[in-house]
């Protein structure tokens, strides 16, 4: 297991309230926090699609589809990589 640190967070009791909604009821606020933070990391690049699902405790997969649910990305589809595809068809479709 990957070395751990803890890490003291004070909310207003509001945002803890929202931490706490609906979504994901099972889990701890511990839990829920880690889900929250695996999200924010990762749209903004900082974490890996494993490392977040990972810190959500979630398979890649389900994270994937967490993504997909609340309209992130799970991978970056560039311009350049859409130039290469219709590339690679073209020169599939000429042999």
């Amino acid at each position: 297991m990957p070395e751990t640190i803890v890490v003291e967070l004070r909310l207003p009791a509001d945002v803890a309230a929202a931490i706490r909604g609906r979504e994901r009821a099972e889990l701890t606020d511990e839990e829920r926090a880690k889900y929250f933070l695996a999200l924010g990391l990762f749209a903004e690049r900082a974490v890996s699609l494993a490392k977040a699902a990972s810190l959500a405790g979630m398979s890649r997969y389900e994270f994937a589809l967490l993504l997909k649910r609340v309209g992130l990305p799970a991978y970056e589809y560039t311009q350049t990589d859409y130039q290469e595809d219709l590339a690679f068809v073209a020169a599939a479709r000429e042999s």
